[in-house]
């Protein structure tokens, strides 16, 4: 009976995954049903404290508990605090699926899973930008947002070719999966154009390449690779406006006249900054951001002035820990992200593709928040928690190739 409920709880954790690209709804049943399921497994305890002395998962707690800490001193109502904790649930479904996914065949399962999920996605992308035809939503967001869609998209493209460079598939499907490499990463940089898809792609697949190639196919790809990009960059329009818009925005913040996304990041930025050199240590407490916020600039601007807009977000992970957290809190997410990145469970394949979706959501978390938001924080743990999680038959080096 425990292994029908561990069983359910990882095909719960699979619909989660997919209603995260589409349905925030079938999402959060899928989440409490893997909880719910794991917990009445009767192996909950005996795997969390397989896991328990593990690096990722200690430093994991170590933050949550430094989150929860931040309560005790924070100055906003305790509903705020508490609403904030629990925003950083993402680390908890991290370290339950860290102990859960120790079958190399519900690995594969969830990554293949996902590629259907993601191609009925990029398949109605192409339809309704190409054919002009209607959709239930625009195509450059079907999933979510354009955002969600784009860095979805980009972990696709990453799995199919990860799925070549580690020889997962042979013959024919390796025609199928450099199509469908090919099918995803060109929607990101010609359909969707999010800098959060790029920066997903781009660093992943270097890290894919560093990790999985030989010293004479790297200098090859060094030497090819930027080429490729040169000639995306050419034959993509969008991609080159919706770069220098970027720079546009950010260059000339101070004297716009309008809202602008980056120009408005920006003023988070200076501001947030200012915060910090405030309450460095330990930062203004768990669900404080808000009102540090308001305070830090009040009567700076005139109430028509766009840069008034007072925010609980500075759309940095990294400024948003510091200020709530300090740098103590700071110091141990690196800790965790560390833990993660240099932990030996499960087998090395595994390892590089974590890591190369992990890099890209680092950076985009210099301009987002993607480590706590719903939909971008739970794929990514999601990914983080089933590829690294080892257990008796991974450290045999069983390979399955398909579910």
């Amino acid at each position: 009976m425990s292994g029908r409920l561990i069983d359910l709880a990882r095909v719960s954790v699979i619909v989660a995954l997919v209603g995260l690209l589409y349905s925030p709804t079938v999402a959060s049943v899928g989440l409490i049903a893997a909880y719910v399921a794991f917990l009445a497994s009767g192996e909950a305890l005996v795997r969390i404290k397989r896991i328990i002395s593990t690096p990722p998962v200690y430093w994991g707690l170590a933050f949550l508990g430094m989150v929860i800490l931040g309560v005790s001193y924070g100055s906003v109502p305790w509903q705020e605090r508490w609403t904030d904790v629990l925003k950083w649930r993402t680390v908890l479904w991290f370290i339950v699926l860290f102990a859960l996914f120790d079958d190399e065949r519900w690995k594969m399962r969830l990554l293949f899973t996902f590629l259907i999920g993601t191609g009925v996605g990029v398949v109605a992308s192409f339809v309704g930008a190409l054919g002009g035809i209607k959709l239930w939503k625009p195509p450059t967001e079907l999933l979510r947002n354009h955002s969600t869609q784009a860095m979805s998209f980009s972990i696709a493209a990453l799995i199919c070719l990860w799925m070549l460079l580690v020889e997962r598939c042979k013959g024919r499907e390796r025609w199928v999966a450099v199509a469908a490499a090919g099918l995803f990463s060109g929607n990101v940089f010609f359909v969707t154009h999010s800098p959060s898809g790029y920066a997903v792609f781009v660093l992943g697949f270097m890290v894919l390449l560093i990790r999985f190639t030989s010293p004479k196919q790297l200098i090859a790809a060094a030497v090819v690779v930027p080429v490729l990009a040169g000639v995306v960059l050419f034959l993509s329009p969008g991609m080159q406006e919706r770069l220098l818009r970027v720079q546009n925005e950010w260059e000339h913040a101070e004297e716009s006249a309008k809202l602008t996304s980056m120009g408005l990041r920006k003023v988070f930025y200076t501001h947030t900054i200012e915060i910090v050199t405030s309450h460095p240590v330990l930062g203004v407490g768990t669900g404080g951001f808000k009102k540090a916020y308001g305070e830090q600039i009040l009567g700076k601007y005139s109430e028509s002035d766009w840069r008034s807009v007072i925010t609980g977000d500075p759309h940095n992970q990294y400024l948003a820990i510091v200020v709530q957290h300090g740098m103590v809190g700071l110091a141990i997410f690196i800790a965790w992200l560390v833990a993660v990145t240099r932990t030996q469970s499960g087998l090395p394949s595994y390892r590089g593709l974590a890591l190369a979706i992990l890099c890209g959501w680092c950076a985009t978390s210099l301009f987002s928040s993607h480590f706590r938001t719903f939909a971008e924080g739970h794929i990514l743990t999601t990914f983080l928690g089933v590829l690294l999680a080892g257990g008796s038959s991974m450290s045999k080096g069983q390979v399955v190739s398909a579910p």
